[in-house]
């Protein structure tokens, strides 16, 4: 996310996009984020030591699995070459002609694009292919495997923290075997990053909520922030996640000024992303003009559009025969499993609800961004920024009261052997 900034930061600068400049840029950026590399260091050395990496053998097929889904994502993203028409007539285009001539606002805006609102889109993929191309890679795209891999890898250790590592690999498991967010593993496009860094700053949020500190909470709104860049509308949904801020400092008695302060570090970032991004580079810096104010439903009065985008969503997307072509059986499963903490316990654990909470946003969330922007149409955008909800409802099953249980009873199964 730093390095996508970058290109982005030497145009605002109107800075030659150049190799020599671009790769200072990110050397320098390397250097400004490692002022206290000692004190990184010698914390990196106390982790490595303390740590005790250990595979179980009931492990290994599942992590054969990640492994063999994951190698064939990588090599897709760097032998094929991009194909999304919204690349291609957008970040693609634009950053192929970044090299060429060096800038961003590039001989790409003198074409008719009245078509396509691609080329407005934010810098984040334009920039990191930019960057790819410099580094030899013909196709750029590979930030993409980085993004997945490490996601991948942190997600899977987040889960061992909560639940048995039989359950963690089933569940792994479920999340790759979505058909068309993994798809999105090689297919350079916003939304499976913008999904990554919406669940990371959802996890550091509700690590704040246990910890009480206030490193999280401007952590969660700096991912939100990067989440924002990443897909502009996303700033919508972090303003919703707001309300569980709200809703915590409420219960917990504390002051209106304290949760001011929280809220602004955790919805700050993503206002100044979405304001330099697009308030600020679309309206100053490209040539040609795009009005979002004509993209907002006038008559928001009118609720019908609302709710015929709730049910369409529900009858084309999910519970439907093409929901489990798109999903397969992962919004199913996560039924069952909140079925049985319900019936299992009668409540819910604190944790679980915290990721309930922001499951809703997303369900909730992608039809209201629909009807106050239609042109998010079911077919396209409300399908792939479903993504952002399948994370969340992974954490939900590897914090629920149900699964933790079984973990429970499946450790003491293995102690007695």
């Amino acid at each position: 996310m730093v390095f996508s900034f970058m290109p982005f930061l030497l145009q605002l600068l109107y800075i030659p996009l150049t190799c020599i400049n671009i790769f200072i840029a990110l050397v320098a950026a390397c250097l400004l984020l490692n002022i206290k590399y000692k004190t990184g260091l010698a914390q990196l050395v106390r982790l490595v030591r303390e740590s005790r990496f250990q595979i179980r053998l009931y492990e290994i097929p599942f992590l054969l699995v990640i492994v063999l889904v994951a190698a064939v994502s990588v090599w897709r993203c760097f032998y094929y070459p991009p194909t999304p028409r919204d690349l291609t007539s957008g970040a693609e285009v634009i950053a192929e002609y970044a090299v060429k001539e060096k800038t961003m606002i590039n001989s790409v805006f003198t074409v008719n694009l009245e078509s396509t609102n691609n080329q407005f889109k934010p810098p984040f993929i334009a920039s990191l292919q930019i960057i790819y191309k410099y580094a030899g890679f013909a196709f750029g795209q590979v930030w993409l495997s980085t993004i997945f891999i490490c996601f991948l890898v942190f997600l899977y250790h987040v889960l061992c923290l909560r639940i048995h590592r039989v359950l963690v690999g089933l569940l792994m498991v479920i999340l790759l075997a979505i058909p068309e967010m993994y798809a999105y593993t090689f297919m350079a496009l916003f939304d499976y990053s913008n999904a990554v860094f919406f669940f990371l700053g959802t996890f550091f949020l509700f690590e704040y909520f246990k910890h009480r500190t206030r490193n999280y909470v401007a952590m969660a709104g700096m991912l939100m922030g990067f989440a924002t860049y990443i897909r502009s509308e996303t700033v919508i949904l972090i303003g919703f996640m707001t309300l569980s801020l709200a809703w915590y400092y409420l219960k917990n008695k504390k002051s209106f000024t304290r949760f001011l302060i929280d809220g602004t570090w955790f919805l700050l970032p993503a206002v100044l992303f979405y304001l330099l991004s697009i308030t600020l580079y679309c309206n100053y810096y490209l040539p040609a003009k795009y009005d979002i104010g004509e993209l907002v439903n006038r008559n928001l009065f009118d609720l019908a559009p609302l709710w015929e985008r709730i049910t369409t969503m529900n009858k084309e997307l999910i519970f439907s025969a093409q929901g489990i072509t798109l999903y397969g059986y992962s919004f199913f499963i996560f039924l069952l499993v909140l079925l049985g903490d319900l019936i299992y316990s009668f409540r819910l654990n604190p944790e679980s609800r915290n990721w309930l909470f922001a499951v809703f946003v997303i369900y909730l969330g992608m039809p209201m961004l629909g009807y106050l922007l239609p042109l998010l149409d079911i077919s396209n955008s409300t399908k792939r920024g479903l993504f952002k909800i399948f994370p969340l409802l992974i954490l939900y099953m590897g914090t629920s009261t149900l699964l933790i249980r079984l973990s429970e009873k499946i450790k003491r199964w293995e102690e007695a052997r």
